[in-house]
């Protein structure tokens, strides 16, 4: 991840934005004119128009208004603001408009970061980088130059971090080149003062004692005193800051050496230390590999190293105590080993441990050296961008796919949210259910042709659903007595006279005696569906301005009479709630087998309450996409309480289709017919 990371990294993406001048957008095309054109380090971004007038006179504006600059075509444009830019006047011809945007070099790469996919095999031996883009040529280009700035920065990260590996090691070897010039400045120091002291017992010469006992305690005595130097040298080292140079410090010391887990820490410090510095010339401390870098360093240096130092220290705390255990039984001749020769000998033990020191890191140095010199980069081109031939795939049928599905579910979801939150009747599972009606019967929809005439299809498929209406509301109500019904629905337009006067046919067409009762004495109009006169009528009768006949109209259908509205007056409601309304029911019980009772929509007062109970019996009807179930059901829980029997429901205006199929009684080819030519009678509506 650390290789694509550096891919889309500032340093690899900048200078190809700069190179490739992707900060220069052309809305209109190309222009020869901006052939030339560049920027200075420091420009002024936004959207630029140059124009060119017949006195070969410029201007420089800015596209939302602004006049920067004026001057003679030939001349530097635009030097002010940041441009690098002298177009050749051919260019730039009388009249001619160029327009350009400019974005930072910064806003360009985090373009093209997006733009760029690069995915790594599963290995990690392989990058493979593309780019895609309308511009076969261009786009190649891009990736191209990616590609080679890519492993630029790559080598000269490499070439970075070895440079800083071989610096700090040769600060190392500074260091370890005082440490032994000292030692051994110590060492001819002591034998000049020392020259002229009679001779030791021991060998003034010699490494140590001729006797093995003696050589044995006198080298005891050597290194407990390096030990205890070794261990005071670490105890100082780890007071100071985990950042004031650890390494430099701790590899000057004797017993580190001896510590190979400690020698490689700090070997892994110094490595992840030269790492660390080269990043940083490239890179801020928000560059994710460089604050992955940064911690492992701090880690090192505040809780790795410390940690050995302590462990080494009481290493070196262990081992002097038991030299002293060693030093303390030995005899008492065996400590007259003169002073002079014990410090003598730590003075060599000095100087060949420093002269080690030094051995080590010069080879170290020279080996750092001659990677530096001769480092490659760790990653190569392996195969080059070429042009297309071919676009890889046509993205516009993919588009036009994406936004027809885009619109279909748009537009399915529009219509689940519609059908979810639609308060009106749609179909007849929110009839039956939900309201708790049965259907008795539905009514398709009808498109009159011009004039108001249906067809023969839809006055027969009319027919029929009116007679499965009257087959429905004839067995629900039962044989008890003549049929007395009420007809209602929730609101005005839901058809519920053109209903009631088509059911009302159905009976007649039975050979039933059927009286039609215009029971809506507000906007009554059963009178205008028969060409009837309206007054007298029902209100005149219940006053007793007129006898009951008086009002009685016959219709076309000789088993079918009308009683009209009668005369409209604003005490209509009290008329129904009156005593005379049961007793000219009950009159009409005698003469007739049904009596329907068209009375107004539930919404329209206490009328259609008033003859439901009259009636005893109160038909519903609901029209598809019409009727509020919110009301009905309101309605309802009042109808429930009155002594009032709910036949059903009739759906009018049903669509065809799945819903209305199984209600109906219509099947194209099987219409009752005369053998011998005959007029349809004709249905009301």
């Amino acid at each position: 991840e650390s290789w694509i990371d550096l891919l889309r990294s500032y340093a690899v993406l900048d200078r190809v934005a700069r190179d490739l001048r992707l900060f220069l957008q052309l809305p209109k095309g190309p222009d020869p004119a901006l052939r030339s054109f560049n920027v200075a380090d420091q420009f002024r971004p936004g959207a630029y128009r140059l124009t060119t007038d017949a006195a070969r006179a410029y201007v420089l504006a800015k596209v939302d208004g602004g006049v920067l600059e004026r001057g003679t075509v030939g001349d530097s444009i635009g030097r002010g603001i940041g441009f690098l830019w002298a177009p050749p006047a051919e260019s730039l011809p009388p009249g001619h408009t160029v327009e350009f945007r400019l974005q930072t070099a910064r806003e360009a790469a985090l373009y093209l970061s997006d733009a760029l996919d690069a995915r790594m095999d599963y290995n990690g031996n392989f990058l493979k980088i593309e780019l895609r883009g309308g511009d076969p040529a261009r786009i190649t280009r891009i990736l191209n130059a990616v590609a080679e700035r890519y492993v630029e920065v790559a080598a000269e990260l490499k070439r970075g971090r070895l440079t800083e590996l071989t610096g700090i090691i040769g600060d190392q070897v500074r260091t370890a080149k005082q440490s032994l010039d000292s030692a051994e400045g110590d060492l001819e120091s002591f034998r000049r003062r020392t020259i002229t002291l009679p001779p030791d017992a021991v060998a003034a010469g010699g490494d140590t004692p001729r006797d093995p006992v003696l050589g044995d305690f006198f080298e005891q005595q050597v290194q407990r005193q390096q030990a205890a130097r070794d261990r005071a040298a670490l105890t100082r080292v780890l007071a100071q800051p985990a950042d004031s140079g650890l390494a430099s410090a701790l590899e000057v010391i004797g017993a580190v050496q001896h510590s190979p887990e400690l020698k490689d820490a700090l070997q892994e410090l110094t490595t992840k230390q030269a790492a660390l510095r080269t990043l940083r010339y490239h890179y801020t401390e928000a560059y994710p590999p460089l604050a992955r870098k940064a911690a492992e360093v701090a880690t090192l240096e505040r809780q790795t190293i410390p940690t050995l130092v302590r462990s080494l220290i009481d290493e070196l705390g262990t081992r002097m105590a038991e030299l002293d255990r060693r030093i303390g039984s030995a005899s008492q001749e065996l400590r007259r080993i003169p002073a002079r020769s014990v410090e003598e000998a730590r003075l060599r033990r000095s100087v060949t441990i420093a002269d080690n020191l030094y051995t080590s890191l010069q080879q170290n140095y020279e080996a750092a050296r001659l990677a530096e010199a001769s480092s490659i980069p760790d990653i190569r081109i392996f195969d080059k961008a070429v042009v297309p031939l071919q676009p890889v795939k046509n993205s516009a049928p993919r588009l036009l796919l994406l936004g027809f599905l885009g619109g279909l579910g748009l537009a399915l979801a529009g219509v689940v949210l519609l059908d979810r939150f639609d308060p009106r009747v749609r179909y007849p599972e929110q009839v039956s259910h939900d309201l708790g009606l049965p259907i008795l019967g539905a009514v398709p929809h009808l498109k009159a042709r011009t004039g108001g005439q249906l067809t023969r299809e839809q006055r027969v498929q009319l027919v029929e659903a009116m007679r499965g209406v009257c087959l429905g509301v004839s067995y629900t109500y039962g044989a008890a007595g003549p049929v007395v019904v009420a007809v209602s629905s929730p609101g005005p337009g839901d058809g519920k006279s053109f209903i009631t006067a088509n059911l009302a046919v159905t009976f007649a067409d039975a050979g039933r005696r059927t009286l039609l009762v215009d029971g809506d004495l507000r906007r009554g109009a059963q009178h205008r569906l028969f060409g009837a006169d309206r007054r007298p009528g029902l209100t005149d009768a219940l006053r007793g301005e007129v006898p009951l006949e008086a009002g009685l109209r016959p219709t076309g259908y000789d088993a079918l009479t009308l009683l009209p509205c009668g005369v409209r007056t604003s005490d209509a409601p009290e008329l129904l709630g009156s005593a005379k309304m049961p007793e000219l029911l009950a009159r009409l019980r005698g003469d007739y087998d049904v009596i329907l009772v068209d009375s107004p929509p539930l919404g329209a007062g206490i009328d259609p309450f008033v003859l439901g109970t009259l009636t005893g019996n109160l038909l519903l009807v609901l029209r598809t996409g019409v009727s509020h179930r919110e009301v009905m059901a309101a309605k309802l829980e009042v109808l429930r309480r009155l002594p009032v029997r709910l036949l059903g429901a009739v759906l009018n205006d049903v669509p065809p289709g799945a819903a209305y199929q199984y209600y109906s009684y219509y099947t194209p080819g099987y219409e009752a017919t005369d053998e011998k030519p005959a007029r349809l009678t004709p249905s009301v509506g």
